[in-house]
């Protein structure tokens, strides 16, 4: 009896060993505000974006860092954004870009047999060799490597010698083939040729899908702006047709997916990198993160508290429409990630911090009714921010603190007058029962205003900062010269 028990027993494990391994998306809206999503505001009209929401799990309270490369440095790599760069990447330096040493998450997938692609933006360094995609673990990769550019012809400020071309085919280099094309209309189409021409015999599938909208600058082609009528603002028109574009993209995606027959054994995760840029001193000025406080480029909850939602045939039925609430901080979904493949989840590097995220599949997939996180260290600094409990700390200097409506930017929007918000040692909030931060608790709560911030002086202690080199104007503009304007991997 006890041979056949163990028969038994190796028949079971074997069978959850052969389970299959789920194909991943990661779908990456750039700063798009919390209210320029459909199912947070009747004005907008995103159904695609909605109806996977709806069959889904929407997150109502995952965080990021205030902009776009160390939340994606977070997300590659499951450390805080304090733990990795808190800097946007510059072009003439490795500032902002991921060390070498830390494993991105397509290369933990690559040891599990995953194929794995970008598209769109990268943001994680570009003056390297060792960190551009095709170093860090992806099989094929379309897109530009700075942080930012115009949608059509692909150039943006360079190195600050002449304009630079920033469209990046990891195969052949520099793609100067479809210059002049709309970027989205590119990453789209490549997206769907990629899951058409996808093969589960030889495994499954990793896509990281950067859109590049709805970054400044503010375009989108005519169709999507006449999505709304006269009646709205300019601004607003062209900004929600930027989403209108992200929203058609992964419609054509979640279609192309089941038209392969990959729906059933798909996960899609998709979020936004940060709060939408709402003032005129954040480039592109017209997002809306309604009801929320502030935006882009501030630590209030309409910079760092995002539109997220998974979905796919991969989530369990019993979860779908489901609204979960805990915290979840964007550097989870590497552990998540990782343990869905079956591959180890640590990564341990001497001299750098390891991973901080903690495995959200038990609370996303209903196994668990807490996310176990309490703590979010967001931005460390002066001018930091952190969650503890139901308790949220701002320091510092915040660039601008308004609340816009439901319609915004509108006939009435004025840019001149957005003033800075100085919290100096400490705003404090409770979140849970004040989301929108109108009531400043600090005066009346010193004793949970010395807790937190005691707590924030403990993350600041542990930030990494190592001497990540300086700008070379020249090395970078003699590159530019030498590549018909192409700034990319200057260095090995």
């Amino acid at each position: 009896m006890a041979h056949v028990g163990g028969v038994l027993l190796l028949a079971l494990v074997g069978c959850i060993a052969a389970a299959p391994k789920p194909n991943i998306i990661l779908y990456v809206v750039d700063d798009m505000g919390y209210s320029n999503i459909g199912y947070h505001n009747d004005h907008v009209l995103t159904p695609n974006f909605d109806q996977a929401a709806a069959d889904g799990v929407k997150l109502e309270r995952q965080y990021t860092f205030w902009y776009c490369s160390p939340t994606r440095s977070s997300l590659m790599t499951g450390r805080y954004p304090l733990h990795v760069s808190e800097d946007n990447d510059n072009a003439g330096t490795l500032v902002g870009a991921v060390p070498v040493e830390m494993t991105m998450i397509p290369a933990k997938l690559k040891t599990a047999g995953y194929s794995t692609h970008h598209l769109g933006k990268w943001h994680l360094g570009q003056i390297k060799e060792g960190s551009v995609p095709g170093a860090r673990g992806f099989d094929t990769s379309l897109g530009y490597l700075g942080g930012a550019e115009d949608h059509y012809n692909h150039t943006n400020g360079g190195c600050g010698c002449q304009v630079a071309f920033d469209l990046y085919n990891g195969t052949i280099g520099p793609y100067y083939a479809d210059a002049g094309v709309y970027g989205d209309y590119l990453y789209n189409k490549l997206a769907l040729d990629i899951v058409s021409n996808h093969d589960s015999s030889r495994g499954p599938l990793f896509m990281y899908y950067a859109a590049q909208v709805m970054h400044a600058p503010q375009e989108a082609p005519q169709r999507y702006v006449d999505l709304y009528n006269n009646s709205y603002s300019q601004d607003y028109r062209i900004e929600q047709g930027m989403a209108a574009v992200a929203d058609e993209a992964f419609g054509n995606l979640t279609t192309a997916l089941k038209r392969q027959g990959l729906w059933d054994n798909t996960l899609i995760i998709m979020t936004s990198d940060n709060g939408g840029p709402a003032a005129q001193c954040v480039s592109g000025h017209s997002a809306n993160n309604y009801p929320l406080r502030g935006g882009k480029r501030t630590a209030w909850e309409g910079g760092v508290r995002v539109n997220a939602f998974v979905t796919g045939g991969f989530l369990p039925e019993s979860q779908r429409g489901k609204t979960l609430t805990d915290y979840i901080h964007v550097a989870d979904w590497y552990p998540t990630i990782a343990k869905l493949a079956g591959v180890d989840p640590s990564d341990p590097v001497s001299g750098m911090p390891d991973v901080d995220g903690i495995d959200m599949w038990p609370y996303v997939s209903g196994q668990s009714t807490s996310s176990n996180r309490t703590e979010l260290p967001l931005i460390s600094g002066s001018r930091g921010a952190i969650i503890v409990g139901d308790y949220k700390l701002i320091r510092g200097e915040q660039d601008y603190g308004f609340w816009q409506g439901p319609v915004y930017p509108n006939a009435s929007t004025n840019h001149k007058h957005e003033p800075q918000v100085l919290c100096g040692t400490g705003c404090l909030f409770n979140i849970q029962e004040d989301p929108t931060e109108h009531n400043d608790l600090a005066a009346s709560m010193p004793d949970k205003l010395q807790e937190l911030l005691q707590r924030a002086e403990y993350w600041d202690a542990k930030a990494f900062n190592p001497n990540r080199g300086t700008f070379n104007e020249t090395l970078c503009c003699d590159y530019m010269k030498e590549h018909q304007g192409f700034c990319g991997p200057l260095l090995p």
